[in-house]
């Protein structure tokens, strides 16, 4: 027999229905329910991109090239990744926990996805910062192992100080990304030596002593002028109006940038894993947050002022210089940072765009994307080939790939090596860092007329 409904059993039912409306997530069809494929964050994560989304796995021997063999190979290889600056670990333990506390409470996600949250906690200490991670020193033995397949008809099995040239910067990450390089070319530790590691090295990270640069592009706001237009445009308003929404309160431009980098850095470390953090940004939303990204590495390391890449002249005076002499290294491997790489590319005209990056978002028509020109462990290597006919080919392999280099003929991937030095030559026979840095007191430069 059914119990009697009373009206006092009926009123506290509604209140109980009432209070459980009060605790449960918002209603199913205002939740966020994202898509967790790798795809959504697949070579969208700036210069955070791990070295295994643009790597090249084809290790087919390249030694030898239409009867053409290595002679020499120089390169610049960035680390691999790393933990990230003390200022975005802070905001993990700060910013990132507050948000966090809001999604818990107000946010409109999926129950899965809170549920992962509900797990997430900050994984690294102020004291780590920058540091090396063990996907990073993954990435660099792979990168050498592969090298070594590509070129072992060619290249000495064994460390030989005359042959090789092993040197990095005055930082842990790149020590431990070139030692983890060498034990992947040779398959094993070899007693390797290593010149002084130099904090301003005129080859390795010439901008570090470049002052007119640091005063009138890195420091002038001026040069950040276009990633700020950007930061207020219709584009940038609606990732932070769709962040607010699924987090359950306002959140700061600042505060996306936390996000997103640490969506990035948490997604790096881990081949198997994907950031929690990724999961409050939708396919357009993350891809607006990497052409913000590329717009301040266009501006500060790239095209917008000629000063930027002018200095690159350095590195590719010592490339020159090793090519051209027949006693020095075989094999020469610098290890290096991204301000590096993305001003070297600069010099060479690679990844150059027909219009400088602007806040006016075109999303699908640029060349110049950090995510792809600029991950962690990101490497570009020459390979000089000596032919039958005495004449000598430059190669240019850029993230393991043949690359075209900008000026030499359309279509060949091969470049008469003459030819090359060509294109370069005024810009090397002018090459003096001290003429060109020693001025800070220069009025501010003028964008780069492109």
């Amino acid at each position: 027999m059914l119990p009697q409904i009373t009206s006092n059993y009926v009123v506290t039912l509604v209140v109980l229905l009432c209070l459980g409306c009060s605790l449960v997530p918002p209603a199913l069809a205002d939740r966020w329910c994202a898509d967790s494929s790798k795809d959504i964050v697949f070579r969208r994560l700036g210069t955070k991109t791990p070295y295994r989304h643009v790597q090249n796995k084809d290790v087919r021997n390249i030694a030898t090239v239409d009867g053409c063999n290595v002679s020499k190979i120089w390169g610049l290889f960035r680390h691999g990744t790393r933990n990230p600056s003390k200022s975005i670990i802070e905001h993990m333990h700060t910013t990132l926990v507050e948000l966090q506390r809001d999604i818990l409470e107000n946010g409109r996600l999926c129950r899965e996805q809170l549920n992962i949250f509900e797990r997430w906690k900050p994984q690294i200490k102020l004291e780590d910062a920058k540091l090396l991670v063990r996907e990073g020193a993954d990435e660099l033995y792979n990168l050498g192992d592969r090298i070594r397949k590509r070129f072992a008809q060619l290249m000495p099995e064994s460390y030989d100080e005359t042959i090789f040239r092993f040197k990095y910067t005055k930082t842990e990450r790149a020590e431990y990304s070139a030692r983890n390089f060498t034990r992947g070319l040779f398959g094993r530790d070899e007693l390797i030596e290593y010149p002084e590691a130099l904090g301003r090295d005129p080859v390795l990270r010439f901008y570090k002593g470049c002052d007119k640069w640091k005063k009138t592009v890195k420091e002038n706001p001026y040069s950040y002028r276009e990633v700020d237009r950007f930061g207020g445009s219709k584009e940038m308003r609606s990732v932070i109006e769709r962040l607010s929404k699924r987090i359950g309160t306002f959140v700061s431009p600042e505060e996306a940038r936390a996000v997103y980098q640490t969506c990035a850095f948490e997604t790096a470390w881990n081949e198997r894993y994907i950031s929690p953090w990724c999961l409050l940004f939708d396919k357009e939303s993350i891809t607006t947050m990497e052409y913000n990204e590329d717009l301040k590495y266009y501006w500060i390391d790239g095209y917008g002022y000629a000063l930027t890449y002018q200095q690159a002249c350095s590195a590719f005076t010592d490339l020159f210089a090793s090519f051209d002499n027949v006693q020095s290294s075989q094999f020469t491997f610098y290890f290096t940072h991204s301000g590096t790489l993305l001003k070297s590319m600069a010099f060479l005209n690679l990844y150059k765009d027909d219009e400088p990056l602007t806040a006016n978002y075109n999303r699908h028509k640029r060349r110049w994307r950090v995510s792809h020109i600029d991950a962690f462990g990101s490497n570009l290597y020459f390979a000089l080939y000596k032919c039958p006919n005495q004449t000598q080919s430059i190669a240019l392999y850029h993230q393991e790939r043949l690359t075209h280099i900008p000026g030499c003929p359309e279509g060949a991937l091969f470049c008469n090596y003459d030819h090359f030095r060509q294109l370069y030559d005024e810009r090397i026979q002018q090459c003096d860092l001290n003429t060109m840095c020693s001025d800070p007191h220069v009025p501010s430069l003028k964008r780069d007329e492109l």
